[in-house]
């Protein structure tokens, strides 16, 4: 029995030839980890620049966490907007939502440029949320984009909502009344207890079939300049003052630049020889989260759409500050998916149940699948989703992926200030397909030459 059976991964159809490491190579650009950041990194680098690129991958590309995901495209940091203003101030947390958002943009791009044919689907999703105190952070973090000048995303709260009266009158223009059915509705539930409805940009995608794609696509149009090794695993990185030595046991890869693109926590040293001490810092920069997901099929009758629940209580796995999440909540999408050739279906997708890895536990990828994290997720769909099955759900995958969450909650992007050679676009913080599109065009920029502004992703010395 497979206790990993991953929807995106079970579409893959690997037909390239799978090369390793072998003897020594020098290349410009070595990027660790193949998955979504890697490849998005190794696309842009190539593109905006004449620099060499070998992508270095443990596994196989793509399955990692990139196949082990929600396949949902969503613009979201997990922190609210108002608490970047607060430590950041409120031009950098602007500037750093802007910059997401564009990856939307920057996708559309790689799709055109690459001739991309993986299916993706782009709607108005819908986060629904249980009390009017969570919608007041809601309005708060919309006052201050309105601020900033960011397009703001419509708040609808129902006509009955307990606790409405308390909205602060300063927030009025920012919010509809509409009848309490209305909000069932776009939430497609029956469960009155939803009083508000947020709508904004989502979308889906198979981001390991979009990944492998756009391997296939860099390997020809880039040959001679883009290398790939698989099944090869980086066990030491030295940084010297020009240049990184990456070592496979007795394989070595020479780069000017090393662009760590992993979760941030696997079994490798770092060994600064032309400054402090990086392996540590490295290290604990990046906690492990185990995300669980759970997908049955129904008939094809209805469109494509991305839900988010945000209940009074938490769910399975516990989302607090110790666990790096300021808001709980569950999150469901349907799109259609073809399970064998010419079976179409729509697939059912929820998540939510996580589990918090501690520094000295790792990741086992074929490990078991919690019951616990499975009947929180069929208890919410037979409360929640209205067109979910009455009797028992089968599920046909269940599946689980590894997150890594920074300790300030946003992604880490740029040069390592105690050795610029080494450079990072790691830490999805759950939502990590647009992070890491934007992350991968910032490393090329930089790579690049191009003067750019402050960032709140740039990595930073937290002794200092």
């Amino acid at each position: 029995m497979n206790n990993n059976l991953s929807p995106w991964i079970h579409q893959l159809k690997i037909t390239r030839q799978i090369d390793t490491l072998e003897g020594c190579v020098n290349t410009g650009v070595a990027i660790v980890g193949a998955g979504i950041a890697g490849v998005m990194t190794s696309y842009f680098v190539l593109k905006n620049t004449e620099k060499q690129v070998f992508l270095i991958e443990g596994g196989r590309v793509a399955h990692g966490a990139t196949g082990h995901n929600a396949g949902q495209l969503v613009f979201e940091f997990e922190r609210e907007f108002y608490s970047l203003v607060e430590e950041y101030g409120l031009d950098l947390a602007a500037d750093a939502e802007r910059s997401v958002r564009g990856a939307w943009i920057l996708l559309e791009e790689i799709y055109a440029d690459a001739n991309l044919t993986t299916p993706m689907s782009s709607f108005m999703g819908y986060n629904g949320y249980a009390t009017v105190g969570r919608v007041v952070e809601e309005l708060k973090n919309n006052a201050l984009r309105a601020e900033a000048g960011i397009q703001v995303s419509p708040i609808y709260v129902a006509e009955n909502a307990e606790g409405i009266e308390n909205i602060p009158k300063e927030y009025a223009h920012l919010y509809s009344i509409i009848p309490k059915e209305d909000i069932l509705a776009l939430l497609e539930t029956e469960d009155t207890e939803y009083v508000a409805v947020v709508s904004e940009r989502k979308g889906c995608v198979n981001s390991a079939l979009l990944i492998e794609e756009l391997v296939g696509y860099l390997l020809v149009t880039y040959k001679g300049r883009f290398m790939l090794a698989e099944d090869t695993y980086i066990s030491r990185v030295v940084l010297q003052a020009d240049k990184a030595i990456l070592e496979s046991g007795v394989n070595k890869v020479t780069a000017e630049k090393v662009v760590m693109c992993t979760n941030g926590f696997e079994k490798f040293a770092i060994d600064n020889q032309a400054g402090e001490a990086i392996n540590l810092k490295f290290h604990h920069m990046v906690k492990g989260m185990v995300g669980y997901m759970a997908a049955y099929l129904e008939e094809l009758k209805a469109p494509p759409t991305a839900l988010a629940f945000f209940d009074k209580e938490q769910i399975a796995g516990g989302h607090n500050k110790e666990t790096f999440k300021e808001k709980p909540y569950v999150y469901m999408t349907r799109r259609p998916f073809e399970i064998e050739k010419n079976e179409h279906h729509n697939l059912i997708c929820v998540g939510g149940p996580e589990q918090l890895l501690s520094d000295r536990e790792h990741y086992v990828p074929d490990g078991e699948f919690m019951i616990e994290a499975a009947d929180e997720i069929e208890g919410f769909l037979h409360k929640t989703y209205k067109d979910a099955p009455k009797e028992a759900i089968d599920f046909k995958f269940k599946w689980h992926g590894l997150m890594g969450f920074t300790n300030t909650g946003l992604r880490v992007v740029g040069e390592e200030p105690r050795n610029r050679v080494l450079m990072y676009n790691l830490g999805c913080n759950g939502v990590g397909i647009l992070t890491s599109i934007f992350g991968g065009k910032r490393i090329s920029d930089i790579l690049a030459g191009v003067k750019l502004k402050p960032s709140l992703f740039e990595p930073r010395r937290e002794d200092k």
